[in-house]
């Protein structure tokens, strides 16, 4: 496999990754709905998960962007692209794994409790998953890429 294919087939990997992340988090996020017979719409402080679920949130958004920040900057300028772009997809996918870990959390607290307001902690980290979805334009502007290799990842 040649350079350019590998490095087209890393970043393609790391979308089709990512997307199942958020997949995942929506299917089991229906089937959640769905299978709860009772639902429940009520902030109950005395329910721990009130106060577990948005606090896990809340904490894995900063801690996923600082552990992605921090990975990022140990990329070194001198790695060819391929090195680059297999750390990138490192970063980002332990970013999406931190994403995720609450929203789950969340689905499996809307179970336990039968409270549909823990999905809507699901459907926030959803959505910020999303607009958090590996581009190409971010990569270049995040990682440091010499002219030569932002010439050759503009061809992939």
């Amino acid at each position: 496999m040649d350079s350019s294919a590998q490095q087209n087939g890393i970043f393609k990997t790391l979308q089709i990754i990512y997307g199942a992340i958020i997949a995942g988090i929506v299917v089991f996020s229906v089937v959640a709905f769905i299978l709860i017979d009772t639902p429940v719409y009520d902030i109950d402080m005395k329910n721990i998960f009130t106060i577990v679920v948005p606090i896990m949130a809340v904490g894995s958004i900063f801690f996923s962007d600082s552990v992605y920040q921090s990975m990022i900057k140990r990329i070194s300028p001198n790695s060819t692209l391929t090195s680059k772009l297999a750390q990138y997809q490192t970063a980002t996918i332990v970013k999406g794994a931190w994403l995720e870990a609450p929203a789950f959390i969340a689905i499996v607290a809307t179970f336990l409790s039968n409270n549909i307001i823990f999905l809507f902690v699901s459907i926030l980290m959803t959505v910020i998953m999303y607009l958090k979805f590996p581009k190409k334009e971010t990569f270049k502007q995040e990682v440091k890429l010499s002219f030569e290799e932002k010439t050759e990842f503009d061809r992939l």
